[in-house]
């Protein structure tokens, strides 16, 4: 024996004997407790036979397993006992090897997740087949995945039943959005966004027009319209010059002459843009109800974010309003009097035909106007504005989503003109969207309450009205606080988007029961399933990516 193994042996020795003692170390990780005792029993023996079983199944990479765990608790044995420090014994005794319990645990779970990767590596890859033309049921391996299901039904996983000779405007599409980001992100990471005003405010207005742009290229203009009549172009045009005034009156906006002219300028602008390029013939109308595959989810999922962001935020500052309500001298008159005119004029009428006890009870709904009236004067002191909103938020919580999409459907065609008609897809955003409006209204309300009351009293104290103070000091820091519950919303819209299949959309979960409906593609769901679960990851994946990216940029939950 050498002279450094003697040294290394005694300094062992010194080590084991001062810091290490079989009692506590048997008391800490053993003899503890009843429980403690029996809990390590059973972990031993499950790992033990976990082990032998993935030796006879995979020998090499479970070999190889083992002898990195051994070699970690020696690492973290040198390490607790001040024989030689590394980064890699501390960090193996601080995580994952601090006890015998977690060293099992540790090496019962590397085991599993590896088997479980081999399977997946050998049905997704080794044993897999990609050809298109092996879908048949005598070409399958039972073992493997038959990805040619997924290269077959390519064209109707992405864009359903779109026309194939129009599928270069849902490029088009993918190009705008490549382009119009790529060149904001330059711009913002070159410092132009910020300086420059000119081009803010056309990269603004690209974003802002994008939704327009994206429906002229996938659904297109008729060359005989429908076109608005004059009546309703100029009530648009009184309607924007209102906001427009609304917004200098309260100073949210600078008045300026220039400003005034795009304003005006906008609505006559668009419109004859849009019968220009209708009457042009340049985009032919596509039948909405072919759109399909990854085309929909996408379309629904933006429109209801797009849709429910505003609505949620209108909602939750009508939730908070604390305009002077209506007072109970002029809400209990009117609301007897209108009481009386519904039993005068419908109950008996309802009580005469009524078939059962139901349609007897349904017969004295005008009840429900001086129940509306005690609630709106005893919870909200007469405030029609935050009666509404909190009324709208829980009945439309109260529902479940799937409900709504069909009441949606129903009921559009009752809101429409005599003649319109309203697609489905159109009628089923609508419905998603209020859904998804009242859950975000909550979340802008939570962020709204956290913020100090000191921020209110302060703006109150330099002058500011009701719009300046939301415009500028309370809806910027409220939605910075609330950033990850907006996105999870965002994400949860994204993926909830598969339930409009049930109301006959064929988005791409809904395409997918269309694909396997096919003789050759008979029983493949599992790999369509998995191709769909890939797509939604990858989804929410970028949208919590961006929304950590933008919270570590404005430093939400820093300190």
């Amino acid at each position: 024996m050498t002279a450094k193994t003697e040294s290394f042996t005694q300094r062992l020795n010194e080590s084991v004997s001062k810091r290490f003692h079989w009692q506590y170390f048997l008391q800490d990780n053993i003899t503890g407790a009843w429980w403690l005792t029996l809990w390590v029993i059973v972990l031993v023996l499950a790992t033990a036979v976990y082990t032998n079983k993935q030796l006879n199944t995979y020998p090499f990479s479970t070999t190889i397993v083992l002898i990195i765990w051994v070699v970690g608790l020696v690492l973290v044995a040198f390490d607790g006992l001040h024989i030689w420090h590394s980064r890699v014994g501390s960090w193996l005794r601080q995580n994952l090897l601090s006890s015998i319990s977690n060293a099992l645990l540790t090496l019962l779970l590397v085991l599993a997740i590896l088997a479980a990767l081999f399977s997946l590596w050998n049905w997704a890859v080794a044993n897999a087949t990609f050809d298109p033309a092996l879908t048949e049921p005598e070409f399958r391996k039972p073992d493997g995945a038959t990805w040619g299901v997924v290269i077959g039904a390519w064209d109707l996983l992405m864009y359903g039943r779109f026309p194939r000779e129009q599928l270069a405007r849902v490029w088009s599409v993918l190009l705008y959005f490549v382009l119009l980001g790529g060149v904001s992100f330059v711009m913002n990471k070159a410092g132009v966004w910020a300086k420059n005003k000119i081009v803010r405010l056309v990269l603004i207005t690209l974003w802002f027009l994008s939704p327009f742009i994206v429906y002229i290229l996938l659904a297109g203009i008729s060359p005989e319209g429908p076109f608005i009549n004059p009546q309703t172009l100029i009530g648009g045009e009184i309607l924007i010059l209102a906001v427009f005034s609304l917004l200098v009156w309260q100073k949210v906006v600078k008045f300026s002459w220039g400003i005034l002219i795009v304003w005006a300028a906008i609505w006559p602008l668009s419109y004859s843009v849009w019968q220009a390029i209708g009457k042009s013939g340049m985009f032919p109308p596509i039948n909405v109800n072919l759109w399909g595959g990854l085309l929909l989810t996408l379309i629904i999922a933006a429109s209801v974010i797009l849709l429910s962001f505003p609505l949620g935020m209108i909602l939750a500052l009508g939730r908070r309003s604390e305009v002077r309500g209506i007072p109970w001298w002029l809400i209990w008159p009117v609301s007897i009097l209108i009481a009386l005119w519904g039993f005068n004029t419908s109950t008996t009428e309802i009580l005469a035909s009524a078939r059962n006890s139901f349609e007897q009870i349904v017969a004295f709904w005008p009840i429900l106007i001086l129940i509306v009236a005690y609630l709106l004067q005893k919870m909200f002191h007469g405030n029609v504005i935050a009666f509404a909103s909190t009324a709208f938020i829980e009945i439309i919580r109260g529902v479940p989503l799937i409900t709504l999409l069909f009441m949606a459907i129903i009921m559009a065609p009752f809101f429409m003109p005599e003649g319109v008609t309203l697609e489905n897809i159109w009628a089923v955003i609508i419905g998603y969207a209020l859904f998804s409006s009242a859950y975000m209204a909550e979340l802008i309300r939570g962020g709204l309450q956290a913020l100090p009351r000191g921020q209110y009293d302060a703006a109150d104290a330099i002058g500011l009205n009701t719009l300046q103070k939301m415009r500028f000091i309370i809806l910027p820091q409220a939605l910075r606080i609330v950033i990850p519950g907006i996105v999870g919303q965002f994400i949860g819209s994204y993926k909830s988007s598969s339930l409009v299949a049930i109301v006959g959309l064929f988005e791409l979960l809904g395409i997918i029961s269309v694909i396997v409906a096919n003789p050759q593609w008979l029983g493949l769901r599992k790999e369509l399933y998995v191709f769909a679960g890939v797509i939604y990851f990858v989804g929410s994946f970028l949208m919590s990516w961006y929304s950590r990216r933008l919270e570590a940029r404005l430093g939400v939950g820093q300190r």
